[in-house]
């Protein structure tokens, strides 16, 4: 068992994948996914985008507007997401970072690394990767709650987000060629880990139910079990 045979039985069953606006066909800013990785903790994603609009209606389009906004005023307009004041902290931390070290996002995205950002009050290994993958297109999975929930049903225990993550990347790489041929378009590998992460999720939330898996998610899985 290996990532790469749950995101090839994904494929053959044609779970969805594209609607997401996170992923690069969607309608996110750099700036906006960038943020979203600290606004999505402890929250749902419609409410993520409650706060993204928010700031796109105040102009806050970029991380130079984040600079002479207050914390208050911040906390007030990423309300929606919840746990607003810890996270207009996070967000003012991590801007002000940002600019004792980097020039640019350009820059950023190519000369930050994996030690610099778990540095940063506020985000995790799920945040950190996310960042890596989807703003600095590196080659890095995301995994989540959402990855251990399939793993677990598998039959897998794994304990920390390492194990899981190193789980679920096995493989693909190596058949990175056999997946773009069955999802009939040539993707870099970054591309592929955003996708699998997006199967991931949109599997879980239209087939678990807590821990209970649909009938549907089930027979998909099926092939995985013998």
């Amino acid at each position: 068992m290996s990532g790469y045979e749950i995101f090839k039985t994904f494929i053959l069953a044609n779970v969805k994948f594209q609607d997401f606006e996170w992923l690069p066909n969607g309608n996110l800013s750099e700036f906006e996914i960038l943020i979203s990785t600290i606004l999505t903790q402890n929250t749902n994603w419609k409410n993520v985008l409650k706060a993204l609009e928010n700031l796109k209606n105040a102009n806050i389009t970029k991380l130079e507007d984040l600079q002479n906004l207050n914390t208050q005023t911040l906390a007030l307009l990423i309300k929606p997401s919840g746990f607003y004041n810890t996270k207009a902290k996070y967000i003012k931390n991590f801007t002000q970072k940002f600019f004792n070290d980097y020039e640019s996002l350009n820059e950023f995205k190519t000369q930050v690394d994996r030690e610099w950002l778990l540095k940063i009050k506020g985000l995790g290994n799920e945040s950190v990767d996310g960042i890596l993958n989807y703003v600095c297109k590196r080659e890095i999975l995301v995994v989540d709650n959402y990855s251990a929930k399939i793993t677990q049903y598998l039959g897998y225990e794994l304990d920390n987000y390492e194990s899981l993550n190193e789980f679920l990347r096995q493989d693909i790489a190596t058949n990175q060629n056999n997946l773009n041929q069955l999802l009939q378009k040539q993707y870099e590998l970054f591309e592929l880990y955003q996708i699998f992460h997006a199967m991931i999720v949109s599997f879980c939330k239209e087939h678990f139910q807590g821990k209970k898996l649909s009938d549907d998610g089930q027979r998909i899985l099926k092939p995985l079990l013998i």
